[in-house]
């Protein structure tokens, strides 16, 4: 086990990049409980609605944009962050219909805000928001059909590894399950739209067989995850390897969706089952052994008390939601 070297959040001043998305406001939330004060970049096209996200006097919320080497560089000069927790990036949805967008945020994002470190703030504490899909790129595969959002959390990967051994900075990388909780405005993503379906009194909608297995993981493991591995960085073993934050088990679609009706109390409500033909892939089940030792770190909610708490959160906020 790694221990923390006396590190105190309480002391610290952390940048946190994409913070106006989901796991970005719970880390910022986090982080807030843990005595912190937190910097929460986000683009300016949602920083007017962003800072009724956190109504907190330890949150300064500050437009910008993660490609922006030289603006990066003046706000780490002028806040020398000791933490800096980068999630910026555009998802698989959007990068299909605007690769070069894509490339922009997620790979340039990534080696601006390295650049600026490395530059600026060498001894910064740097945790990148990686993908359980970069793994599928890291070893070519020419029937495997290669995504622009996976080839990218791949080379994200490789550049922080270059900027590690080439400058000695103290990064790591996270690949996690898939995160759902409380919060998520994303009504794409199965969880969340089930549960707006299920609200509204309607079946939810299942586009596959149902039989495709999934990992899925609380945020707030998830948040406590990265928090863990920020206070070991000090030992730059920890990132020698991406960091899989897991819970160690699988859950069919269908049977998560079921498990949502039977928590909501509508038991007659059925999955509509479209048995579309998608090019998906079954999560394979990580081995979380390592990073339990590393962090003294383990996820600690099931499954089912996740769901409890987040379709209760729904249930109570769906009025004041964007649908």
């Amino acid at each position: 086990m790694t221990h923390p070297s006396e590190f105190d959040w309480r002391q610290s001043k952390v940048l946190v990049t994409g913070a106006s998305g989901f796991l970005g406001r719970a880390l910022v939330k986090g982080l807030v409980a843990r005595g912190s004060r937190v910097h929460a970049l986000v683009s300016k096209e949602s920083y007017t609605e962003t800072p009724s996200y956190f109504n907190m006097t330890a949150v300064t919320t500050v437009p910008g944009d993660v490609t922006d080497l030289n603006g990066l560089s003046s706000l780490l000069a002028d806040e020398r962050f000791d933490v800096i927790l980068h999630l910026a990036a555009i998802n698989s949805n959007t990068g299909i219909i605007s690769p070069y967008a894509l490339w922009e945020s997620n790979i340039r994002g990534t080696y601006s805000i390295l650049e600026a470190c490395r530059t600026v703030t060498p001894d910064a504490r740097i945790v990148i928001a990686s993908s359980r899909e970069a793994e599928l790129c890291l070893g070519l595969d020419s029937s495997r059909r290669y995504h622009p959002y996976m080839v990218s959390k791949a080379a994200n990967e490789l550049i922080a590894f270059s900027y590690r051994d080439s400058f000695s900075l103290a990064v790591a990388c996270i690949r996690t399950d898939n995160i759902y909780g409380e919060g998520d405005r994303n009504w794409q993503r199965l969880i969340p739209g089930a549960i707006l379906s299920i609200l509204r009194g309607e079946p939810p909608v299942i586009r596959s067989d149902g039989g495709l297995m999934r990992a899925y993981v609380y945020v707030d493991d998830v948040v406590n995850a990265y928090c863990a591995v920020a206070e070991r960085l000090h030992d730059r073993s920890i990132g020698l390897s991406p960091i899989k934050i897991s819970t160690g088990t699988n859950i069919s679609v269908l049977d998560l969706v079921n498990l949502l009706i039977a928590i909501s109390d509508q038991k007659e409500l059925i999955p509509l089952i479209l048995h579309e033909n998608r090019d998906e892939r079954i999560d394979q089940i990580y081995d979380s052994a390592r990073e339990k030792e590393l962090l003294d770190w383990e996820c600690t909610t099931t499954i089912r008390d996740g769901l409890i708490r987040t379709y209760d959160w729904y249930k109570t906020h769906i009025k004041s939601l964007p649908i």
